[in-house]
């Protein structure tokens, strides 16, 4: 059985037993490959919309002798779907723009849950799931290779975020502990050196820019002191 990364076996735990799965952007299908091997799912879709990492999913998925169970086509995002194929939707490895795009582009029909790992940009995306009748389900901080991945998992449902809840998550603000207090000082740290870098300008536009980033590192310090346990 394929073994997974410590990141994709985070994503894999959210994925519902029993449910018809796709992975849009699968690159080398480990994910979907995984899952069927070990009874998870029954079958799956793998898209991606380059045909190199195409050509290494379907290899994968051959020698793992499941080509009768796992689909894998090439085009953008969720168009490799058809309307209610898939009950659950992992998109990995992407920015949370390019994630929120390929949702609005959608079609996202019969969809039940979604299991996204963002490579930066969450607030974008906890931004569009809110506004766009998704509401967040679980959230969890993973380590893989001294790296820090958050996974959002949402399902259909409203929800409603305060600005610190956008940048930093509703569940891992409640959560807390080491691991999402070290998410938070990431985000502090890439907060704290865009605004150096940004008050060494006066242009107008700079200044400006400045000022939202001193509001973000304010915000983002508060969080922090809730993530450590320290109200």
């Amino acid at each position: 059985m394929i073994q997974l990364s410590p990141r994709l076996a985070a994503v894999a735990r959210h994925v519902p037993a029993g449910r018809p799965f796709a992975d849009i952007g699968t690159d080398h299908a480990y994910l979907p490959v995984h899952l069927v091997q070990s009874g998870r799912v029954p079958r799956a879709v793998a898209g991606d919309v380059l045909p190199g990492p195409l050509q290494a999913a379907r290899a994968t998925v051959a020698a793992a002798g499941l080509a009768d169970r796992i689909d894998v086509r090439l085009g953008s995002g969720l168009t490799v779907l058809a309307p209610g194929e898939a009950a659950c939707v992992a998109i990995c490895g992407m920015g949370g723009p390019l994630i929120a795009r390929i949702l609005a582009e959608g079609p996202l029909t019969g969809v039940e849950r979604l299991v996204l790992q963002p490579m930066g940009g969450e607030a974008q995306l906890r931004r569009w799931l809110a506004d766009n009748g998704w509401r967040l389900v679980a959230e969890e901080v993973v380590e893989d290779g001294g790296r820090l991945y958050p996974v959002l998992v949402a399902e259909p449902g409203r929800m409603g975020l305060t600005r610190m809840e956008e940048e930093v998550g509703p569940l891992l603000l409640r959560q807390g502990g080491p691991l999402v207090v070290r998410y938070v000082d990431e985000k502090l740290e890439l907060a704290r050196r865009a605004l150096a870098g940004a008050s060494r300008s006066d242009q107008p536009a700079a200044q400006e820019r400045a000022a939202q980033l001193s509001e973000l590192v304010e915000l983002l310090a508060r969080a922090r002191r809730i993530c450590a346990g320290d109200r």
